[in-house]
């Protein structure tokens, strides 16, 4: 069995006061991780620093808000002033404002974009250049089963978390050249923001309430946070992917592009051409897994007429 140690490693965790943070933090730290507890509640920071520290391991507190660039920089310093060093980073801080499209405010969607993508971006922009000059790196983006897949009631949300995704597979792409993995995690779990937030006329579309009553005890945080371990760890060497975590369940997430429909005189192409072989467009009997813009272009050169070399993108050298 693989061995999953953390030992040495300087964790940030955003948004672990409580929730799904709070369990990353804590299993990272019980792996031998030391932690920054982001959190812009001093309170709920406090009492899992506490927590870490009463287990024997070693955390530290930081108050500063994601949502800013000069917040991520003061997270990244954290670590840097208590431990010396930043190796992971997990970008977990999260908040929702649930309601029905016609009803969101521009607040609504700005909040939801600082913080989800606004909070990825500028903490793991503040650690990259660390993670950069040693060459090594484990970035954990946190998605949403719900932003991903959806539902009514969470537009903005669902946009911003849409946005984590995009952003985890463009820093995959930038970051694999110098040993930084990155990739994606969709947990599904009852937390304290959903319950702040609660999604309005949630029964009314739930498939059955026996389906509720299964998923109930199964969605818990704790349940979330192995996933997260391993992603963090030196013994996970992918990156550019998606996983998710729901109820006990840990699976890949793929998003593919089909062969499609090729046309030979692009000039003469109408819409009633489309509308034709439309079902060929949507044929999904074979599809490709991009990891990038590249790979898209890769699998179109036999229908171009043009041979590759049977070898992976190439990395250019630093």
């Amino acid at each position: 069995m693989t061995d999953v140690a953390l030992d040495g490693q300087v964790a940030i965790v955003t948004g672990s006061g409580a929730g799904l943070g709070r369990a990353y933090a804590l299993e990272l730290a019980a792996r031998g991780a030391q932690v920054v507890v982001n959190d812009v509640s001093t309170e709920r920071a406090d009492d899992t620093v506490a927590t870490i520290a009463d287990a024997g391991g070693r955390a530290v507190a930081s108050y500063d808000s994601v949502a800013s660039q000069p917040g991520g920089r003061a997270i990244v310093e954290s670590a840097i002033q208590a431990f010396g060093d930043v190796s992971i980073v997990v970008c977990n801080a999260g908040t929702m404002r649930n309601a029905y499209f016609e009803d969101q405010s521009p607040d609504d969607l700005d909040a939801m974009i600082a913080v989800h993508i606004g909070g990825c971006f500028w903490v793991t922009q503040a650690a990259w250049p660390i993670m950069k000059r040693k060459r090594y790196g484990r970035v954990v983006l946190v998605g949403s089963s719900g932003g991903m897949w959806s539902m009514h009631a969470i537009t903005n949300y669902a946009a911003a978390k849409g946005g984590v995704y995009g952003l985890g597979r463009a820093l995959a792409f930038e970051g694999r050249e110098h040993g930084i993995n990155v990739n994606v995690l969709l947990p599904g779990a009852a937390t304290t923001i959903t319950a702040a937030s609660p999604v309005p006329d949630y029964e009314k579309y739930f498939p059955h309430p026996d389906l509720g009553k299964a998923l109930a005890a199964r969605r818990t945080a704790e349940s979330v946070a192995p996933l997260a371990a391993y992603l963090t760890s030196e013994a996970c060497t992918v990156t550019g992917e998606t996983f998710s975590a729901v109820a006990g369940r840990y699976a890949r997430v793929i998003v593919g592009v089909t062969d499609g429909w090729f046309a030979d005189d692009i000039e003469s192409v109408t819409a009633e051409d489309i509308a034709q072989h439309f079902d060929e467009i949507c044929d999904p009997t074979n599809y490709v897994l991009p990891s990038n813009l590249f790979d898209e272009y890769r699998a179109m050169a036999p229908q171009l007429g043009v041979e590759l070399p049977a070898v992976g993108l190439a990395i250019p050298p630093d």
